[in-house]
């Protein structure tokens, strides 16, 4: 029988246990306060009337029970503050928990969900559920904190109103029961809305991101691309109001149902006890009281309704995060380890058709092509022909739609994703350098770094210079995100230094993406040859629209939209008089007119 899956409430409980059980402790001492806090002002109009028109009533008679009242009162409401306070940390600490959670299932799960805008629209919200101390998964555990004091409260006070005239107690349930189900109503409308909403943030976000990124700032100012920005960014924001609006008008048209209830329900309070004082003969002290303890009952249910549709509101939310960390995203994969060693890897794309999801068209379709283990493998095409997304369905960040991947005659899914990314030291076109050292961009470590062998790839890549010229070496900060003494690299030099990364790593298999596009033509050629002198007896592939690059490999392979067009060695293309012919003598007539030779 398939086990049933705790609620995501008991699912919250169980953190607290897992992680922090002193939260429940604290909990019932704030709950015994909390009870005990709001009889001081419910009690001290009968005192005080009591007390006045009682026998011989004096000025410090009045200032003792004011002073007992200040003080009494103040130590509780001081009590009940200071737990809340000291508990909310904890409860920070908590969703950090899930923060850490939420982190490692985004960073290992298959790559084709990280550029797919619509699994961040569906997932939006429930990510934001981790975001922040007033929403979501804490903001729960605050309302969850209230629950057990208001609960108890609420039941007292109901059974001394309700001895007094249960048709009060009966209105005031009324006016809460119809509160609770205007927000339900309203809260459910607007989860409906979540994908919309969620869409429309991302967007406002990211052109917001845009205005205040530096890596933009020349492009913005150059191109006068300011109006386009501030078009799209209040296009954005209008959208996101317009699904709002449609929220709150839905709130507003619900309201009224409140406000009638609310109406009927002090309509029988301030009737009933006036006819109580009138006819029964009702004491104004204990009036006065009843009117404390109604108007204190009506702010506690007000409070109770509020938070259980709270809990309820912000629950869907984290019921979609627990469904995320749950599902299986790719990160259950395979058991097979890496190749051991420095084997190099034989790679085979056997009938592979592939189109990347949520599109039409196909970018392989039964597409075919072996690397036998150590060959160097030149990937020629025009832009879109599909030379990235080889690269990628070849380290497993894409799986094929149909046909198989094989190394070293394996099916690349049989091997675990973590094992299989080690194999491969890749350099691709887009550098991402982080806000971390430049030994740590380099060995992709905190810890455990080879200092001697970062020194070797810089001297190899040609940055070694550069980086003993600044003050802190290799320890130097990248960027000025982080420190604003960061060192930033030209285009050209933090290709170099992911090249670095790549030998840094090693693998089995290297390949070569376009990371020299910021380099002059001289310049990648020296890199390319100088990349394969570092990596023989490795399966290399070189992916380049500079033909000159590519004569040293062993085969050249160029593709197109159809597939494998032309396979062969540099020197038979040319002698086929094809396609590669007659881009590599096009080209070719370029570099002589620059004054590099072919």
């Amino acid at each position: 029988m398939k086990e049933k899956k705790k609620s995501s409430i008991i699912r919250l409980l169980d953190n607290i246990g897992q992680h922090d059980k002193k939260v429940f402790v604290l909990c019932g001492i704030y709950t015994v306060v909390s009870i005990i806090e709001p009889i001081f002002p419910i009690a001290l109009p009968k005192v005080m009337i009591d007390y006045l028109t009682g026998v011989s009533p004096d000025i410090w008679g009045i200032v003792w029970i004011v002073v007992a009242f200040f003080i009494g009162y103040g130590l509780f409401s001081f009590l009940k503050h200071w737990l809340a306070y000291y508990s909310y940390p904890r409860m920070l600490k908590l969703r950090m928990a899930y923060v850490s959670q939420q982190v490692d299932k985004l960073l290992n799960m298959d790559y084709k969900y990280m550029e797919s805008a619509k699994f961040f629209d569906q997932r939006q919200m429930a990510f934001e559920s981790t975001n922040s101390n007033d929403n979501g998964v804490e903001g729960i555990y605050h309302k969850l904190y209230e629950l057990p004091q208001l609960i108890l409260m609420i039941l007292i006070l109901s059974i001394f109103i309700g001895l007094a005239s249960p048709f009060i107690l009966i209105a005031l349930v009324v006016n809460i029961v119809a509160t609770s189900w205007v927000s339900m109503a309203v809260n459910k409308y607007e989860y409906k809305k979540k994908e919309n909403l969620s869409k429309h943030s991302r967007r406002v976000g990211y052109y917001s991101k845009t205005s205040k990124d530096f890596a933009y700032g020349k492009d913005v100012r150059l191109y006068d691309l300011k109006e386009r920005i501030l078009d799209n960014f209040n296009k954005e924001i209008k959208g996101y109001i317009d699904v709002f609006r449609l929220i709150k008008n839905r709130e507003y048209a619900l309201s009224f149902i409140i406000l009638l209830t609310l109406l009927v329900s002090d309509i029988c309070t301030y009737g009933i006890l006036t006819y109580l004082v009138v006819v029964n003969g009702m004491p104004i002290a204990d009036f006065s009281m009843y009117i404390v303890a109604i108007s204190t009952l009506s702010v506690k249910m007000t409070d109770l309704s509020e938070n259980i549709t709270y809990v309820m509101r912000e629950n869907m939310y984290v019921k979609d995060l627990f469904k995320f960390l749950d599902e299986n995203l790719g990160e259950k994969d395979g058991e097979r380890l890496k190749v051991t060693g420095d084997i190099p890897l034989d790679i085979e794309f056997d009938h592979v058709t592939f189109r990347y999801p949520d599109t039409d068209n196909n970018i392989f379709e039964n597409f075919s092509l072996k690397i036998p283990a150590g060959q160097k493998l030149a990937l020629v095409g025009i832009n879109g022909a599909g030379k990235t997304t080889f690269v990628k369905l070849l380290t497993g960040l894409f799986t094929p739609d149909s046909g198989r991947i094989l190394l070293n005659g394996i099916d690349i899914r049989e091997y675990k994703k973590s094992e299989l990314y080690q194999m491969f030291g890749a350099v691709f076109q887009d550098v991402n350098i982080l806000a971390y050292t430049i030994a740590e961009n380099i060995a992709c470590s905190l810890d455990d770094i080879d200092y001697d062998k970062v020194d070797k790839v810089l001297k190899q890549v040609g940055l070694y210079d550069k980086v003993q010229d600044l003050d802190k070496g290799v320890n130097t900060m990248m960027l000025k995100i982080i420190d604003e003494g960061g060192a930033v690299f030209s285009g050209g030099e933090g290709q170099k230094l992911a090249i670095a990364r790549a030998l840094y790593k090693g693998g089995n298999c290297v390949i070569m993406d376009e990371p020299t596009a910021a380099l002059d033509a001289l310049a990648e050629q020296e890199i390319y040859e100088e990349f394969d002198e570092l990596t023989q007896g490795k399966t290399s592939i070189y992916i380049s629209h500079r033909l000159a690059s590519t004569k040293f490999c062993d085969v050249i392979a160029i593709i197109d939209g159809t597939g494998l067009k032309e396979y062969g060695s540099h020197d038979e293309l040319m002698k086929q008089g094809g396609e590669y012919y007659k881009m590599f003598v096009t080209q070719g007539k370029y570099y002589q007119e620059g004054g590099v030779s072919a």
